[in-house]
């Protein structure tokens, strides 16, 4: 069995940088969010100057936007942190012997670990008739970010509104 050696860089500038010389490395998979950059911007670069390396994102929401955007930058993998350990070391066995892997935003395996609890928390007070205004007072946000998490429970429920979003949620048992 080969042994697997991993390289940590602190953000794009520093993958760079290690890239340029370190030779063995046949998978680079960056966090979406870098300190010093983005990681579809690293995963073009890297494509452009190291062409045999396969590239990859890892992010909390791989929803289908940020999917299309790693495959259009040539990466093969867009991987959910929701995945267990297991899961993980799989899709970058699956990587690291030539596959493409791509969490296409829908629920993993363990629906809960889907969506945050503060999600499911609007999911439960939207389902007993609160108002966002009043969601945000129970929980301690305001109506605007309320807003906003609905925007990424519509998307990751594949939901048009809050009804078809909290009967979505009950059906798979995230409240």
């Amino acid at each position: 069995m080969p042994r697997l050696r991993v390289h940590v860089a602190a953000g794009y500038h520093s993958a760079l940088e290690l890239l340029s010389v370190t030779r063995d490395i046949d998978v680079c998979l960056s966090d979406h969010r870098l300190a010093d950059g983005d990681g579809v911007s690293l995963i073009e670069e890297v494509r452009r100057n190291y062409p045999d390396i396969a590239t990859g994102l890892l992010c909390a929401d791989p929803l289908a936007g940020i999917i299309a955007r790693v495959r259009e930058a040539g990466g093969v993998a867009c991987l959910s942190k929701a995945r267990d350990i297991g899961a993980l070391a799989s899709a970058i066995d699956n990587i690291f012997n030539g596959g493409i892997v791509f969490d296409d935003g829908s629920l993993p395996a363990f629906p809960s670990q889907s969506l945050s609890a503060k999600r499911r928390e609007i999911l439960k007070l939207a389902g007993t008739g609160h108002l966002d205004k009043q969601i945000g007072e129970q929980l301690n946000i305001s109506e605007s970010t309320v807003r906003n998490h609905w925007q990424l429970i519509f998307a990751r429920l594949e939901a048009v509104n809050r009804t078809q979003a909290v009967a979505k949620a009950l059906q798979l048992g995230l409240i």
